[in-house]
């Protein structure tokens, strides 16, 4: 047996503080302060007030930006390309009256 071990005394049930403040300790409130200032910075980040989210939507704007320019040059390559057949069977077509 241990000569320095305290033996803990019995507690009657009338004699706990049911209502009395418990002292967290160092890392429970650490935990705790981490905790919050995730929560923080997520909802920094969602209105965009963070460095990060500030970059992410310049990104974002950047990448709207080229897909728009791409889906014009789509188009336009598209448009290009139906002139091209329109004519084509025009020319196929004033082929076949000459000959007829």
């Amino acid at each position: 047996e241990n000569p320095n071990r305290v033996a803990g005394k019995m507690k009657k049930v009338k004699d706990i503080d049911v209502h009395a403040k418990v002292e967290l300790s160092r890392r429970e409130r650490e935990e705790i302060q981490r905790q919050r200032d995730a929560t923080n910075y997520r909802k920094m980040h969602e209105a965009g007030r963070t460095d990060e989210a500030m970059r992410d939507m310049a990104r974002l704007a950047i990448i709207r930006q080229q897909r728009e320019e791409q889906a014009k040059k789509r188009e336009a390559e598209k448009k290009a390309k139906e002139t091209a057949q329109t004519a084509a069977r025009e020319k196929q077509l004033e082929q076949q009256k000459n000959r007829a």
